[in-house]
């Protein structure tokens, strides 16, 4: 490998050292197969207000009908949408009502992009749902910040955004005592959704959020898996939402006092967006995760950049819906060596954890890239948590991604002018590739033609990029000669992957 690798520097505060979706759903401990029909939702012409340059003026401009598909046969429901497209959309669960939150737009098409935001909290007694709209305006190769809970009540909010054009996606920050996590917003809804690696042990809570931004009302079951099997309550079979609602559940409810569990969502019938807001908790420290469910099962997840420290400890959960075991290989890239591949059985309608800190063949203090592929479709999380004595948020979770693209928009923790959190900032990109052939990246600003990095790559290896090369909140795009995979780390945070982000692949 060649080029200006910078590798991530330890910090004084820690050691920082979804393809094919037509597998069997099995739900109720049963295997059945969900079928997903495509559901076309009709969005109702809104009216977009445009501030002029010169004089001070409105200009009434109709925004075309978003069909709001549900998700292609990949489990990536966050791909930009085609700069040259008729329109897209976002759709965004937010965390819970103790929680602090920002949305932020990016732009990657060169014409400024028009839209209209939606954000409404949870239906009250009367059945009546608090909603407020929002013109916005994201500027061209730019972005924009807004505030979901703004003009709506205390509680559980949820934000969708139709936009006059394609090329702009929407993530969130979201803070609460000190902890704070990123997650992407949905660019599609979709019939089914998968998180693992939630609990509901003491000192946590873990909710799930459903949101259906379409004019028909859904009706959803939801199960779970944990280390002892499924777990499938009653309440949440057959559960409505609201055409235009937010339902929000709390899962230590009917899954009480369990680690490592998995969710499931799927439609009986409509689509809808799904979300699950983790708050944990380790005596006086802890952490949040917002997460983005998996609209789609996969046989390979992916990791672009896992650090494990001697004071870290970094858990992959492996999630089998499936009524036979899956093997499943783990693969480990580095910037330069080999690392001998590790193999993992994931019981039938159970969780399984891979407990990468007590694997002997893992790097310590060095990152590296974490690939599972397995024989059978899963869903893979991972989790974070640093010392006590390092600085806060100790505790964090993402979810992996199944995609490798040529071209990424990879947004920072916030604006230069509107930060996620006082002081957030890039500290490292890391660039996996996959593939067969060393593949060349070119690691640039977006709207500038500022290059801040040209690597090479070899086949199966990785390249980190530390806070001095891409540090800051510059929105970043990755171009490369092949497919590739990415991940953003963010500061400050205790330990490398508490707050980590995949970015967007652009639609090819």
């Amino acid at each position: 490998m060649t080029g200006p690798v910078e590798p991530v520097p330890e910090r004084r505060s820690g050691p920082r050292s979804p393809e094919d979706s037509d597998h069997p759903v099995l739900v109720a401990g049963r295997a059945r197969r969900a079928t997903i029909h495509a559901v076309r939702l009709r969005w109702v012409a809104v009216a977009v207000v445009v501030a002029t340059v010169v004089v001070v003026g409105v200009i009434g401009a109709v925004l075309p009908l978003s069909t709001a598909s549900p998700a292609p046969t990949t489990a990536d429901a966050v791909v930009v949408p085609p700069a040259g497209a008729y329109s897209s959309s976002a759709f965004c669960p937010t965390g819970a009502d103790n929680s602090n939150a920002t949305i932020y737009l990016t732009n990657s098409s060169s014409a400024t992009v028009d839209g209209v935001m939606t954000s409404i909290g949870q239906a009250g007694a009367s059945g009546s749902v608090p909603t407020v709209h929002q013109a916005v305006s994201v500027p061209a190769r730019g972005t924009a910040a807004v505030d979901p809970k703004q003009g709506l009540p205390a509680g559980d909010t949820a934000t969708s955004f139709v936009f006059d054009g394609g090329g702009v996606v929407a993530d969130q920050v979201v803070s609460a005592g000190g902890s704070w996590s990123t997650a992407p917003c949905a660019t599609q809804t979709s019939p089914q959704w998968s998180f693992a690696g939630g609990s509901t042990q003491t000192g946590n809570s873990l909710s799930l959020s459903l949101l259906n931004p379409s004019s028909t009302d859904a009706v959803v079951d939801v199960s779970f898996l944990t280390g002892a099997g499924r777990v499938t309550p009653q309440p949440y079979q057959g559960l409505v939402v609201p055409a235009g609602q937010l339902v929000v559940e709390d899962l230590g409810s009917y899954v009480q006092s369990a680690s490592a569990i998995a969710t499931f969502v799927v439609a009986q019938s409509g689509t809808v967006v799904a979300g699950e807001f983790q708050q944990w908790s380790s005596g006086a420290t802890g952490g949040l995760a917002l997460q983005l469910g998996a609209p789609a099962l996969s046989d390979t997840w992916r990791f672009a950049q896992t650090t494990v420290a001697s004071t870290t400890s970094v858990d992959f959960t492996l999630a089998n819906p499936a009524d036979a075991p899956v093997d499943t290989t783990v693969l480990v890239g580095l910037s330069s060596g080999r690392v001998v591949p590790q193999q993992v059985v994931v019981p039938p309608e159970a969780t399984q954890v891979f407990e990468a800190s007590s694997s002997s063949g893992l790097p310590r203090s060095v990152p590296c890239s974490v690939t599972f592929e397995s024989t059978g479709p899963l869903v893979v999380g991972r989790s974070v948590l640093a010392t006590s004595a390092s600085s806060p948020p100790v505790w964090g979770a993402s979810g992996g991604t199944v995609t490798a693209a040529d071209d990424w928009v990879v947004p920072g923790p916030g604006g230069p002018d509107a930060p996620g959190v006082a002081g957030a900032t890039v500290a490292s990109l890391a660039l996996a590739n996959p593939g067969p052939a060393a593949a060349r990246i070119r690691v640039a600003v977006l709207g500038t033609d500022r290059t801040v990095a040209v690597v090479t790559v070899g086949p199966g290896r990785v390249a980190v990029l530390g806070p001095t090369v891409v540090g800051g909140l510059d929105v970043l795009t990755v171009t490369a000669g092949a497919p590739v995979v990415v991940e953003e780390d963010s500061d400050p945070t205790g330990a490398p992957g508490v707050v980590s982000s995949t970015g967007f692949p652009l639609a090819g």
